[in-house]
């Protein structure tokens, strides 16, 4: 029953973080309105509100992060299973002996 209070509660300030970070972002949009303009290798790109340049540059940045932490993430669980099943062999190792010194002691 705690564990599943725990999680509604986690869920609960994921969502709520994630609502006030939407409107300060949105109010951060509303209230620099000014334009800019990119000329990238000769090729001029429509005006676009400088906020939402900063705004998209954040949402990218954080999304490669993600991306670039889960190839980390997925090695260190291979890594963890790989720990797990030599552990296991040396546990059955350890049960192996002990029950051939008992055997020796009678």
């Amino acid at each position: 029953m705690v564990s599943l209070l725990g999680t509604w509660l986690k869920w609960l300030l994921i969502l709520l973080g994630s609502l006030v970070l939407l409107v300060i972002l949105v109010n951060f949009i509303v209230a620099n309105p000014q334009l800019i303009q990119f000329d990238l290798a000769g090729f001029s790109l429509p005006e676009v509100k400088a906020s939402s340049v900063v705004v998209i540059s954040f949402i990218m940045g954080g999304l490669f992060g993600l991306l670039v932490s889960l190839g980390a993430i997925t090695r260190l669980r291979w890594s963890n299973a790989s720990f797990k099943r030599k552990l296991g062999r040396r546990d059955a190792e350890i049960q192996k002996l002990r029950a051939n010194a008992l055997k020796g002691l009678t």
